[in-house]
Order: structure tokens, then C-alpha cells, then sequence
């Protein structure tokens, strides 16, 4: 396996490929890597795995919040309060998938929002469904 940084051609490679839909596996055998080290790199550039949403609504969420959603660490005691386990927040706060009404609500509380920034967002929900 190649170690060491990544060229511009491979991250070329990487972005082709996983438009593609191509596993992770595959992409590491093209770029002589393991799937681990091309996942890693994906999670600390911030590259989507999958599609995103074209506007997700847990990211705006915590975008309002911190600035950026990746300064938002959950720990267990989160995951607890809001009732949502690790892999469905990594869907959510990645922006694979919307959230329910209910989820949305129980992390704006948790996170502290005032009654009109969650119903500000949740208008924004909706409008979105008619620009479909």
C-alpha cells in the first residue's frame, strides 16, 4: 500500500469515482490505498460518500449553531437526550437524509433554539417540498 499525501490526480480519481458510485474498496485498489485510508481522507476533508440533499435540514440546523457542522461533536449523553442513535445522526448531520418533524425539534431544544429559529426552519422545510 502507498502511504503519504495525496496528489491532486488521486484526489481527481477519488471525486470521479465516487460520483461513479464506486465502493470505497474498489477506489483504494485504483489508487493503491486501503478503503481505510480513502474513507479517513474523505471524513477529514469533509467529501460526501454518498449524495447529498439539496438542502438538508439537520446540517442547516447545526450550521445556524456552530458556523460549521463539523465543529459539533455529539457524545452519549446527546444521542440519549434527543433519542437518535450514532449511525442515524451521521445520516442526518452529514445530509444524507432529512430528519423527522419530531427529530428536528428535539435537537433544536437540545442545541438551545428559540422557539422562532426552529419554526423559521421548519417554514424552510416546507417550502422546500414545493421547489421539488
Amino acid at each position: 500500500m502507498k502511504k503519504g499525501n495525496w496528489t491532486d490526480n488521486e484526489v481527481h480519481i477519488l471525486h470521479e469515482e465516487l460520483s461513479r458510485g464506486t465502493s470505497l474498496k474498489e477506489i483504494g485498489r485504483l489508487l493503491s490505498k486501503s478503503d481505510t485510508a480513502v474513507y479517513l481522507y474523505c471524513y477529514r476533508n469533509n467529501i460526501p460518500l454518498h449524495p447529498r440533499l439539496r438542502n438538508p435540514m439537520m446540517r442547516n440546523l447545526l450550521q445556524i449553531k456552530f458556523g460549521k457542522p463539523e465543529f459539533f461533536q455529539p457524545n452519549k449523553a446527546f444521542y440519549r437526550l434527543v433519542g437518535i442513535n450514532q449511525k442515524r445522526w451521521s445520516e442526518l448531520a452529514c445530509g444524507y437524509v432529512q430528519p423527522t418533524q419530531d427529530e428536528l425539534m428535539r435537537v433544536a431544544k437540545a442545541l438551545n433554539f428559540s422557539v422562532e429559529e426552529t419554526f423559521k426552519l421548519m417554514d424552510s422545510r416546507q417550502l422546500d417540498l414545493f421547489a421539488q
